[in-house]
């Protein structure tokens, strides 16, 4: 049997936070879509259990969520064994990007082991499974357009259909997400009306409104820009080439642009070619 799941690239089209901790974790609301920029997993029959990541970047074992679902999975569900697989990581989605690469792959190990070893979990179910693990895994598992509240493992499933050409840009720069958060200084409260925020994103999906769009912000994004400058260079090169929208995803250092069909070669072209250390990626925001 070979088995196969995408790990897409998480996109954060906004991140609010309130100004409130709960349980030592930033409570926030974020606006998620998900790319088909992505990591693949695949899965082989085997006389015993072997892992292999196929990557230029190396992951230390002691922070790779696909074993530390693996082993999850071994007690949780009392086997006797690790399961007889050949797993292979295609990993393309950089660590430390803001895109949730790892967390991806952890739910695409969740699902793919739900489906290989007929462990009977429903999307809640897999999504509770997975959080204890990371706040991201429970988004990635549904890996469609959500609201994530909370420390981020709350969902309010999307409305929103809308697709974008994108481009994401990786300046080869890891930034640790606790880093980000840790330098936050929220001055205000704010109050963060998920219903309101859920009406007012599915309202895009009805309107062709890029003004809209632009309402849409990062509370990280200063913090990060201010530790880390190349970000705001990103930014800058994005909407110098006709960016309509442009962000930092998660807590960075990736960051994204939504371009029309019409520009988005020329301005890969261009930025890749006066920037020629980052990685830019073109890429379908949204591809349900």
């Amino acid at each position: 049997m070979i088995l196969t799941e995408v790990a897409k690239a998480k996109i954060n089209l906004s991140l609010s936070l309130s100004g409130r901790k709960i349980d030592g974790f930033h409570d926030l609301a974020s606006f998620i879509c998900f790319s088909d920029f992505s990591d693949k997993l695949n899965l082989k029959n085997s006389d015993c259990f072997s892992y292999k990541v196929n990557s230029t970047a190396g992951i230390n074992p002691t922070d790779d969520l696909v074993l530390k679902v693996i082993y999850k999975i071994k007690e949780e569900f009392c086997l006797k064994e690790l399961p007889k697989v050949d797993l292979v990581l295609e990993k393309n989605i950089p660590i430390g990007a803001g895109l949730g690469g790892g967390s991806s792959d952890a739910a695409a190990t969740i699902r793919l082991m739900n489906k290989f070893l007929n462990l009977g979990m429903s999307k809640k179910g897999m999504c509770d499974f997975g959080k204890s693990l990371g706040s991201d895994i429970p988004a990635c598992i549904l890996s469609k357009p959500l609201i994530a509240y909370g420390r981020g493992e709350k969902l309010i499933n999307l409305d929103f259909k809308t697709k974008y050409h994108m481009l994401v840009i990786y300046p080869n720069v890891e930034i640790p997400t606790k880093e980000i958060f840790n330098l936050t200084k929220i001055s205000r409260r704010k109050d963060l009306n998920i219903n309101k925020i859920k009406e007012s994103i599915e309202s895009y999906s009805s309107e062709d409104n890029e003004g809209i769009m632009s309402g849409l912000v990062n509370d990280l994004q200063e913090f990060a820009f201010e530790a880390y400058p190349v970000l705001g260079d990103i930014i800058c090169a994005l909407n110098l080439n006709k960016s309509f929208f442009s962000r930092m995803s998660g807590s960075g250092s990736a960051c994204f642009g939504l371009f029309h069909e019409s520009s988005i070669d020329r301005a890969k072209e261009k930025i890749a070619k006066k920037y020629p250390n980052w990685m830019i990626k073109k890429a379908l925001l949204n591809d349900l």
